[in-house]
């Protein structure tokens, strides 16, 4: 059972920010210096078994909360993907909801504004079907009805365009128009990435169009 008084505060040598409390005069536990400072875990204070609890689920969370912030602070992440590196990370799942809510709260984590930008860079950057748009952002946890919002604003003329240079980069290797069978390929690797059958329709018309100007 922990409880007692705290005789000793002593600071980590390597991390600055975590401090080594003694209970009698024995080690108790470890904590960051933020909870140290909150629960007033100095020498001289009085620590029974539900506090010492309290406590080291304050540290939990506040450990959980700063891992957090570290992972949101490499790219932004969806919920589900906090959540998931929480879990994975050792944490009990109350904790990694409980996280998840209060960075939603704070707006480390929007999954509405992930998805725009996830489309917005998407189609400028590496131009796609909203078919793969919508498999990529729900692989990533983000909610149907906001997926489907985000998709809605690529327009047909924006998948033509991703279409077109998908089929200018394969179409580079090609010397001259393609023959049918290589025709073929390209269509087919447009069917496959979800492109809209008008828009692959479209796109052969293009390339046959482009054959008969340069046969």
């Amino acid at each position: 059972m922990k409880s007692g008084l705290i005789t000793s505060v002593h600071r980590d040598m390597k991390q600055k920010q975590r401090y080594h409390i003694e209970l009698n005069d024995e080690y108790a536990f470890t904590v960051h210096e933020d909870i140290l400072v909150k629960y007033n875990l100095f020498k001289g204070t009085e620590v029974d078994e539900a506090f010492y609890q309290e406590v080291l689920v304050a540290e939990e969370k506040h450990k959980a909360y700063l891992g957090a912030l570290r992972y949101l602070g490499f790219r932004p992440r969806t919920s589900s993907q906090l959540h998931a590196y929480l879990l994975e990370k050792g944490f009990e799942p109350k904790i990694a909801e409980e996280i998840c809510r209060r960075c939603e709260e704070q707006g480390y984590i929007d999954d509405k504004a992930f998805a725009k930008q996830w489309v917005d860079e998407r189609m400028r950057l590496k131009p796609r079907s909203p078919y793969m748009l919508r498999m990529e952002l729900q692989q990533r946890g983000v909610d149907r009805s906001i997926v489907e919002e985000a998709v809605s604003h690529v327009s047909k003329e924006s998948e033509l365009e991703a279409a077109r240079s998908l089929i200018e980069k394969k179409a580079r290797r090609l010397q001259g128009p393609p023959n049918p069978d290589e025709e073929r390929k390209l269509l087919s690797m447009l069917m496959r990435k979800g492109f809209s059958h008008s828009i692959v329709q479209q796109i052969r018309g293009e390339l046959r169009q482009r054959e008969r100007e340069q046969g």
